[in-house]
């Protein structure tokens, strides 16, 4: 009698801890609030030629007085890689407004088309079941 005691209580014990995780996992994906900077992309141009200091603070600034861009900018040798608004200019747009402010013999990297259309989230896949339960909480909730 006592072994059978001992297993309803330690199976209650696992149950009560599942139900409270669930519990724990449905409210947290019902009270996430939506990325506040889902508009950010990242963007590269590449240049020809190294930059030396000098141009390198040059093109920062550049950069900077662009609507849109975003304070982070990464220059290394001839790459630069700045972060902007898609809501504000994409980066086409950059792109034309530095190329019109200073001549560079430089080029927009465009991706190719095979990365382009991959899904950028390894985790959350559409078809899965993670996504559609999150997806189906959300939609109780919102």
């Amino acid at each position: 009698m006592k072994i059978n005691k001992k297993v309803k209580i330690g199976l209650l014990s696992v149950t009560g801890f599942i139900l409270l995780m669930f519990i724990i996992l449905v409210y947290h994906i019902a009270t996430a609030r939506p990325l506040e900077n889902a508009t950010i992309q990242v963007s590269r141009i590449d240049f020809a030629k190294a930059f030396d200091s000098i141009s390198a603070i040059d093109i920062k600034q550049k950069l900077h007085n662009i609507p849109g861009v975003k304070s982070d900018i990464i220059i290394k040798r001839n790459v630069v890689v700045y972060f902007h608004d898609n809501k504000i200019a994409d980066s086409k747009k950059v792109y034309d407004e530095l190329m019109t402010t200073g001549h560079y013999n430089a080029q927009r990297f465009i991706l190719p088309e095979g990365l382009a259309n991959k899904q950028v989230c390894p985790i959350m896949k559409k078809d899965g079941i993670s996504y559609k339960f999150s997806h189906f909480v959300q939609s109780i909730f919102n």
